[in-house]
């Protein structure tokens, strides 16, 4: 757990624990010795600013007088210890008064807006397609321990992006960013979760700040269930095909459920990486009619995918109800509408693969076979993040390679290790590079600019940064006579290397979105009562694997999580929040083919790949014996 990592903490700290709603949507007033949003009264600030035509809405620490949701935070205690904190919440006492009525006047849609266009064909179908919430639930959820040292707040947190908290809470507590220091320990898992940095955390820092005590929170799984979902969107479709199976346009009437307020940084961006993925990877007119509602549910969070799950979920049970309808082959229906995309891998390879897979798997189980096409593009870039999105937040990553005089070589990113083995990638990297494997890589720094793991961009951008100062560091040695030598000149004779210093910092991002071309198979059972997933094969075109191993362990890790949000998961009982285990894992084949992509050293982004197809593959072939149209399953 967190605690196993705090062994430096100077003092004492106590506990802090959460008073929260037990009504969706209500007047409340607290009796008794708690904390409120009076006392920690800070304006949280916003990361994104393109989504200005929002209401705008306040991120609160501590709700003002109405509770928003179930598990809204309300109120505050210290204690001793986790008992003690606990005892301190048996003794206030909250009254509740219930509201009806939309949470912001006039009503609850807080923005709208259309694009695109569409063309009418010979046939057409209506769909209603719904995607609920669902919770990331990694293994350990969130926690923080903030400490008053030397003049500073530090803030050791489970983080997946240390330098954009520091930024916040600095901006929010109107500090400089040097009276703030972030430590990030090995994160247990984030799934998207811990991009952002929510309510909960922001409180405990504030009342940290303004008690002077030194406070820990470490959430339960329960909390995290209730409050950290993401997801919920609903997709009503018209859908136009001519006979020959070619889609001539869709109209997709999109209902996007922000939850009570917007997230500090997540925003409604889910949203828009739906909307950039819908089309995936066709040729299709899509005119898209968008409303944000604000809800009586936790913000919607990121959650591994963050928007392209949703879209892919769309658009290929589009594709498999058309080619139902038509009595075509779902491989021929997704072939006759494919775009030509370039730099994505080899298409021609994958839907070759996915074409024998699918008629291997027809002839040996005649029924329950579903499949997905499409691209999963990684690591947005400055130019939408900053141009179009006006964040602070950019596409790049800084590494610096450093050789010290012990003959370690240090890698500094800021980037963090949240299950996905950066740093085993990074320090493969740098030892492949130099033929030399005394390297140590710290993850989590602060020492160098970037903005930390999410959007599948950790090898994208810290590999390549990785592999840039390598290269160089590795020019520097050669010109003194190699590490031996180099090693010895620090040693014995440091005033010969005064001004060569033996470090690299090179900073990268891709051009655009790096893309890799994707397919599945799913065969699932049905005894009636129960479906059963039973076999997956997955080809991905990951160009250059910095951990072959790894990949494999992110492909299969991501089918699973997909698997369980498709048949288990039910945000509406977190005290019984299904998640799957290695009795519901199917045979699972992955397959990878390696054509480089346009980066420095060719890698293709991966965390979000599998996660992304399988929603999608998985309810096509659920489909087979019941229509899917709603995630998770429905069968009322």
């Amino acid at each position: 757990m967190f605690y196993h990592y705090v062994d430096d903490i100077k003092g004492k700290y106590k506990v802090v624990s959460f008073i929260r709603s037990t009504k969706p949507y209500a007047r409340f007033k607290i009796s008794g010795k708690a904390f409120t949003w009076e006392d920690i009264d800070f304006r949280v600030p916003k990361i994104f600013e393109s989504e200005g035509k929002l209401k705008d809405i306040e991120i609160p620490l501590l709700a003002k007088d109405k509770a928003l949701y179930v598990g809204q935070p309300i109120g505050m205690v210290i204690g001793e210890d986790e008992y003690d904190a606990e005892d301190k919440k048996d003794e206030v006492e909250v009254e509740y008064e219930d509201l009806e009525g939309p949470i912001y006047e006039p009503d609850n849609v807080i923005f709208s807006f259309s694009k695109g266009e569409y063309e009418i064909g010979e046939d057409s179908l209506s769909l209603k397609l719904k995607f609920n919430r669902q919770s990331p639930a990694p293994l350990e959820g969130r926690a923080v321990i903030v400490t008053h040292e030397d003049g500073k707040i530090v803030i050791r947190i489970s983080t997946q992006a240390p330098t954009v908290v520091k930024k916040i809470v600095a901006d929010m507590l109107d500090v400089s960013e040097d009276k703030v220091e972030v430590r990030v320990p090995r994160v247990g898992g984030g799934f998207g979760a811990k991009q952002d940095i929510v309510s909960e955390e922001l409180a405990v820092i504030a009342l940290s700040y303004v008690t002077g005590e030194n406070l820990k929170w470490i959430e339960r799984k329960s909390e995290h269930i209730m409050t950290s979902q993401g997801r919920g969107q609903e997709h009503d479709v018209k859908v136009y095909f001519n006979n020959n199976g070619k889609i001539t346009g869709i109209i997709d009437d999109i209902t996007y459920d922000m939850g009570a307020y917007p997230l500090p940084w997540t925003g409604i961006s889910p949203l828009y990486v739906t909307l950039i993925n819908l089309r995936n990877i066709y040729d299709i007119k899509i005119r898209t009619n968008i409303k944000v509602i604000a809800s009586n549910n936790p913000p919607q969070g990121a959650f591994r995918g963050f928007g392209r799950p949703e879209a892919f979920f769309v658009i290929e049970r589009i594709m498999d109800e058309v080619a139902r309808k038509l009595k075509f082959s779902p491989i021929d229906i997704r072939e006759k509408n494919l775009a030509n995309i370039e730099d994505i891998g080899n298409v021609k390879k994958v839907i070759e693969k996915v074409r024998k897979k699918y008629e291997e798997f027809k002839e040996k189980y005649k029924i329950g076979i579903g499949v997905s096409l499409y691209v999963h593009y990684a690591s947005p870039t400055s130019k939408i993040l900053i141009g179009e999105e006006k964040s602070f937040v950019g596409g790049y990553e800084c590494v610096s390679v450093r050789l010290n005089k012990s003959g370690i070589i240090e890698v500094k990113t800021t980037t963090v290790d949240m299950g996905q083995g950066i740093s085993d990638v990074l320090k493969k990297i740098v030892a492949k590079e130099l033929n030399y494997d005394k390297v140590v890589v710290y993850t989590g720094s602060q020492d160098v600019n970037g903005f930390g793991s999410w959007a599948s961009r950790s090898v994208l951008t810290a590999g390549n940064a990785t592999l840039l100062a390598v290269k160089e560091l590795k020019e520097k040695i050669e010109s003194l006579g190699g590490i031996n030598r180099v090693l010895q000149l620090l040693n014995e004779f440091p005033w010969e290397i005064k001004d060569k210093e033996i470090y690299s910092i090179k900073c990268y991002e891709p051009e655009d979105s790096v893309g890799a071309v994707s397919g599945q198979v799913t065969v699932v059972g049905y005894d009636g009562v129960n479906f059963k997933v039973i076999e997956n094969y997955t080809i991905v075109d990951i160009g250059v694997a910095g951990d072959e191993e790894k990949v494999r362990g992110q492909i299969i890790g991501g089918i699973i999580q997909a698997l369980g949000g498709v048949l288990y998961e039910d945000v509406n009982d977190p005290y019984n929040y299904l998640i799957p285990t290695a009795k519901e894992v199917p045979k699972i084949e992955v397959e990878l083919l390696h054509t480089p992509s346009n980066t420095p050293g060719g890698f293709r982004g991966i965390g979000e790949n599998s996660i992304s197809g399988a929603y999608a593959s998985i309810a096509n072939a659920i489909s087979d014996f019941i229509p899917v149209y709603e995630i998770p399953l429905r069968r009322d």
